[in-house]
């Protein structure tokens, strides 16, 4: 038997209870032959089936037994903490739904109490400590935000693996997988990790021993290797150019080829008009290889002209007299 009440009573009971918030068209016949037709098919022993039935029923019009059934349902699909919710909805609703006679209002009672007792000892719960609350913090449980008010408090979640992400502003983010098990409680205790900025204190400073020299006067050539860079930016800048020249031919091309598909006025059939698109792309990878080249270039002409000079300069006495050598 089905025991209706209000639309209204329901939305204002259940709050978020997604067989509220749904508000479909109340129709209450319809509803009852969807929850016989979901008893039947239990008695047959085909659960998916049946709780879609009272799912469907709850919709069309909230009823008391229904939500029981449905709280059944969740509870056989693991689903405990939901199903934990339902019981206790359905208690709320049982006891503010009028026109009840007190018998049958006991009797949903009794039923409702008995499943509870029997079912938030199953429940897992789950503590969720965070050491420190930075400005920010965001914490998901399994993708849903979890209010910061909850945090320390012993929560109902299903059985199975639990993930929990912590983040904020200029900190780390930090995530944490529990498995919980049925009756199972655990605590998941998180500590967010400020992110390190890179140092901006100044290199320590060179030191020299009284006998050592600087590398250029033993002949170390320190100009050698920004020649060298020099060398290779102004061989890329010289390869961007071309790239940039082929291009532009490319542009041309495209753009003759498209006259054909062109009257006088300059209206296009859509050959011509995807020519002209290609022709525009290719323009403007031909501008770009033209600046990096043109700046890769004049960086490599930079390099090699502004490079030093390594110079070593001996003066001496030999079996032919004073000498001076050096190099340049």
């Amino acid at each position: 038997m089905r025991t209706s009440f209000p639309i209204a009573l329901v939305v204002a009971s259940l709050l978020a209870a997604p067989a509220a918030l749904a508000q479909p068209k109340h129709d209450p016949a319809a509803a009852d032959d969807l929850f016989t037709r979901g008893k039947e098919l239990l008695a047959q022993g085909n659960w998916p089936e049946a709780c879609a039935k009272f799912q469907a029923s709850m919709e069309l019009d909230p009823a008391v037994s229904t939500l029981l059934k449905i709280a059944k349902c969740h509870e056989r699909e693991g689903k405990l903490a939901l199903a934990l919710h339902d019981y206790r909805a359905a208690l709320a609703l049982n006891r503010t739904r009028p026109n009840q006679t007190e018998e049958r209002r006991a009797e949903l009672e009794a039923f409702a109490n008995a499943a509870l007792a029997e079912l938030e000892p199953r429940v897992p719960k789950l503590r969720v400590v965070v050491t420190n609350r930075p400005a920010g913090l965001k914490i998901t449980r399994d993708g849903q935000e979890l209010p910061l008010a909850a945090l320390g408090e012993d929560l109902p979640v299903d059985p199975g693996t639990v993930e929990v992400v912590a983040e904020a502003p200029s900190f780390k983010q930090e995530k944490r997988s529990v498995v919980l098990r049925e009756g199972g409680k655990q605590e998941v205790s998180i500590t967010l990790m400020p992110i390190e900025t890179p140092s901006t204190a100044p290199p320590p400073p060179v030191t020299m021993s009284p006998n050592s020299e600087p590398a250029r006067d033993r002949g170390v050539d320190s100009g050698s290797s920004r020649r060298t860079i020099g060398f290779v930016v102004g061989g890329v800048g010289i390869v961007g150019l071309g790239v940039a020249g082929w291009l532009g031919l490319q542009t041309m091309s495209k753009v003759s080829d498209s006259q054909q598909y062109c009257d006088a006025s300059y209206r296009c059939k859509q050959p011509g008009v995807d020519l002209i698109n290609d022709a525009r792309g290719t323009q403007t990878a031909g501008f770009i290889a033209l600046g990096v080249g043109a700046v890769a270039l004049g960086a490599g002409i930079y390099l090699v002209a502004t490079s030093p000079s390594s110079r070593r300069i001996e003066v001496g006495v030999g079996p032919l007299g004073t000498f001076v050598r050096g190099r340049w």
